[in-house]
This record gives structure tokens, sequence and C-alpha cells, in this order.
């Protein structure tokens, strides 16, 4: 949402939450309260990458990102250095 209101990528919300849903690729998951006590405990300064990073922990899948900070950190394996 963010990067979409920042123009910072062409696709809305919405769109995205339709392609998700019209393809058996990709799924969407709640934060569980495991997922948010992994949070607790991962050491990452804003919340929202917090939450990112515990829930590709949690599910035990490689994190997709750009952000070189996400280097290092315990049990993540980042894709797209």
């Amino acid at each position: 949402m963010y990067l979409s209101e920042k123009h910072r990528i062409d696709i809305s919300l919405t769109e995205t939450l339709d392609r998700i849903a019209s393809s058996s690729l990709y799924s969407t998951i709640d934060l569980t309260p495991e997922i948010l006590k992994m949070a607790d405990t991962t050491l990452f300064d804003e919340l929202h990458d917090r939450l990112i990073l515990s829930t590709a922990k949690w599910l035990d899948i490689p994190l997709i990102s750009s952000d070189r900070r996400f280097e290092g950190i315990e049990g993540i394996q980042l894709i797209w250095k």
C-alpha cells in the first residue's frame, strides 16, 4: 500500500489482493500469536519489518527483498540481494 501510494510501484493494494486471490501460486496468512511472539525476539528497529522477518522465519521460507539491512538476520534466507 505504501509503495503504491508513493508511486514506487504501479499496482494498488486492491489489484495485488485480486492477483493473489486468483493465483494458486500465492496465499495470504494471518498474523498468529506465534508469529507475534517471534517478532518480539527479532532484532530489528521497525515493527513492520520485524513482522515480515518473523513471518518468513515462522514459515521457514526465503524472503524476497532488496533491503540489504535484512542480510545477516539469523534464520533469514534472502533472495534478490
